[in-house]
């Protein structure tokens, strides 16, 4: 009989590379499904740009998940209301709130010396 040792030994490493492949693509995908399960639960958990909700996985027809994007943001359009102060002060302090503010830091100033 033939030495069939290097044969079967080849054939035997090809099946436990190949059964070790898919077994690593299946856990893969347990992980990435736990992810989405663990980022449905908690809105504040970022998956794939933004907070994961039902409207974003689509299930396809081969039973797979595919995540959509994030849909795109809508365009500032809050306008403020333009007041009749605004624009006059925009943040400079009167003449006379100045005075008073060097005064108290004078007075300030004196009591510590």
């Amino acid at each position: 009989m033939a030495n069939l040792t290097e044969y079967l030994t080849t054939k035997y490493n090809r099946m436990i590379g190949e059964i070790s492949k898919d077994l690593s693509d299946q856990l893969d995908k347990v992980a990435e499904l736990g992810d989405m399960i663990r980022a449905l639960k908690n809105p504040d958990m970022i998956f794939n740009g933004g907070p994961l909700t039902l409207d974003r996985i689509q299930v396809m027809e081969d039973k797979n998940f595919r995540i959509l994007p994030m849909p795109p943001v809508p365009a500032d359009t809050c306008i403020e209301e333009v007041s009749k102060e605004s624009g006059k002060k925009n943040g400079k302090k009167d003449a006379k709130e100045i005075e008073n503010a060097v005064e108290v830091v004078e007075a300030q100033a004196g009591d510590k010396a």
